[in-house]
């Protein structure tokens, strides 16, 4: 078992539209009940990682109700190297502001960033935030693993990865 810890999680968006759905919804929306339906992919890519040797933690701060500060209370006491978190476009702006944030707290972890909108646009959040990894298509929960394993195990990397390298 690797040292290595990867939190697969989404950030709390706080909202007085109601409780924003994110996993297993096609378009993104707020429901003003509070509905939470299993996140399949994410899930997958806890399980695959776990099982590929990284310490993996699952933090979803919309469903657990917490607040920001709660939930980053928790991610400085896993203190994990990898973050992932997946998006959609009527939330990526919120997930720049929160992933800039993130980074300010703890400039060294590493975010890795999934969904539908990156997928459509990878360059965007590296313009917009300090996301370190956009990992593109909906095949994210095996690419995750192959990215860790190219950083950590020298496998050959996929494509589908973007991020920056010399500044670009």
């Amino acid at each position: 078992m690797s040292n290595i810890k990867v939190v697969v999680g989404y950030p709390p968006i706080q909202s007085n539209k109601g409780v924003p759905l994110l996993s297993q919804n096609r378009q993104f929306q707020y429901f003003n009940a509070p509905t939470y339906i299993y996140p399949m992919v994410p899930a997958y890519a806890a399980t695959l990682l776990q099982e590929s040797g990284y310490k993996t933690y699952w933090m979803d701060g919309i469903s657990q109700k917490q607040t920001f500060k709660e939930w980053i209370n928790e991610l400085k006491q896993i203190n994990p190297r990898y973050l992932l978190i997946e998006t959609k476009s009527p939330i990526i702006q919120k997930h720049w502001k929160i992933i800039n944030k993130i980074k300010r707290i703890l400039p060294k972890l590493k975010v890795i960033l999934v969904g539908d909108h990156v997928s459509y646009k990878p360059y965007e959040s590296f313009k917009h935030s300090k996301v370190d990894y956009v990992i593109t298509g909906g095949d994210y929960d095996f690419v995750v693993v192959n990215l860790l394993n190219h950083l950590h195990k020298k496998e050959a990397l996929e494509g589908g990865v973007y991020y920056k390298k010399g500044g670009r």
